[in-house]
């Protein structure tokens, strides 16, 4: 199962289900969430840092969808996932699209992409990072198309948790 949550449900939604793996996209600012007992090669924490110009934040967009493919190939696909991010909104919704594409390689990027929409309403992928992860596993824009197909996100300021069924 993939688990996407807001920093603040981070704890909440790790305690209740345990989960086999941890992505944590934060920003300078943030404390890191306390994963009992998670191995720390399991818990990928990557920072946003307070990038000043389009070249450095394409850069860190690069790295930050370089190390979030790497990492998912290397999961064994066993237990579940969390990723979290700020809001839950963007950074956290556009890792588990790139979970999502990454676990179910056949699947249509658009349907994988209306299906994390359904479950989460206020999903607004970060299009730098999908476009990214997208050069990075050879689906020829797909993703990002599928991302910028979908209509407009429900307004929130802070996401509630969402479950997804990975294949």
């Amino acid at each position: 199962m993939l688990i996407v949550s807001s920093l603040s449900e981070a704890c909440r939604a790790y305690a209740a289900y345990k989960p086999a793996c941890v992505i944590s996209l934060l920003s300078d600012d943030d404390a890191v969430p306390c994963f009992d007992a998670l191995p720390a090669e399991r818990h990928l924490q990557l920072y946003v840092d307070r990038e000043s110009c389009g070249e450095s934040i394409n850069a860190a967009a690069r790295r930050r969808a370089n190390d979030i493919v790497r990492f998912v190939r290397k999961w064994d696909g066993r237990g579940d996932i969390l990723v979290h991010c700020s809001r839950g909104v963007s950074r956290s919704t556009a890792a588990a699209f790139v979970v999502m594409c990454l676990r179910e390689p056949n699947a249509a990027e658009a349907a994988l992409a209306s299906r994390l929409r359904a479950a989460a309403p206020f999903a607004d992928p970060c299009p730098l990072l999908v476009a990214y992860a997208d050069e990075l596993m050879g689906r020829d824009g797909r993703m990002i198309e599928a991302i910028e197909d979908l209509p407009p996100p429900i307004p929130t300021i802070r996401a509630p948790m969402v479950t997804l069924r990975l294949a």
